[in-house]
């Protein structure tokens, strides 16, 4: 696929986001990106070349409007999303649907809806942008990790379904990336999980501080692009980590990221 067409990212304020935008327009994309409120967004931080739009991935019909108005896209890049961290047991089960809304359920609309398009003209991409917390075991990101476990393989099987269409999909399963995103915190006041989440957070921000500059991800989007036959799911940064968590028995695994992460025993 060549470096043109009309590309739609989500999540294009910050992060990820707005370093793919930035990419694809420098490329000779024409780039549509989204975010809740595009008229708060400082002239700084707009990128040239990019069209912002409002999108709130939590509103139903705020996607339905959306989808209506944004007209063809060759190349969709599912990045928006949200990363809450809480012990599951106490994550209201409004919250989790709320996330998943954000997650998944958005980003699927949005492929059903932009789909037809690109399959009569022959041509297209879909790229979700997943998490390697999809893959990994970690504590106080069930919400999160599921979402995007979930996202990875509704992208897996619809590249199944595509064959032949000239549609392609990929799924990019970044590490830690410094992108800045608030984690919103979801826990009882006088938890028995505090300490050990407490410990967790900060673990999560001190990786997420060190990790890695979301360009790096933005330059595998472009060659996923740029290919014919791109890989289904690619993990970006620490081979031989990514590694250990695809074929280490599950049981060590388990015990490995509670140390990586900086679990610690639940109080009772």
């Amino acid at each position: 696929m060549s470096s043109s067409g009309r590309a739609l990212v989500t999540g294009a304020s910050r992060g990820i986001g707005r370093a793919v935008a930035e990419a694809l327009a420098a490329e000779g994309w024409d780039v549509l990106g989204t975010c809740r409120s595009p008229r708060r967004l400082p002239a700084a931080e707009r990128v040239p070349g990019v069209t912002y739009l409002p999108l709130d991935l939590k509103s139903e019909r705020g996607i339905e409007a959306f989808v209506r108005a944004a007209g063809d896209v060759d190349l969709l890049v599912n990045n928006a999303g949200e990363s809450p961290v809480g012990p599951a047991e106490e994550i209201p089960i409004r919250k989790i649907r709320e996330h998943f809304q954000v997650n998944f359920f958005g980003p699927a609309r949005l492929v059903q809806a932009l789909l037809p398009g690109m399959r009569a003209r022959r041509r297209g991409m879909v790229v979700f942008i997943g998490s390697i917390r999809g893959e990994a075991p970690t504590p106080f990101s069930s919400i999160y990790s599921a979402s995007k476990a979930a996202q990875k393989s509704f992208g897996e099987c619809l590249r199944l379904e595509l064959l032949g269409t000239g549609v392609r999909v990929a799924v990019v399963a970044p590490w830690y990336v410094r992108t800045g995103a608030q984690q919103e915190l979801v826990m009882r006041k006088k938890s028995p999980y505090a300490e050990a989440v407490e410990s967790v957070r900060r673990t999560r921000d001190r990786m997420i501080s060190n990790g890695q500059d979301p360009r790096v991800v933005a330059r595998a989007v472009l060659r996923l692009a740029k290919s014919r036959n791109p890989a289904p799911f690619t993990v970006i940064g620490k081979p031989l980590l990514t590694f250990l968590i695809r074929h280490a028995p599950r049981r060590l695994l388990a015990r490995g990221m509670a140390r990586v992460t900086g679990m610690r025993p639940v109080s009772c």
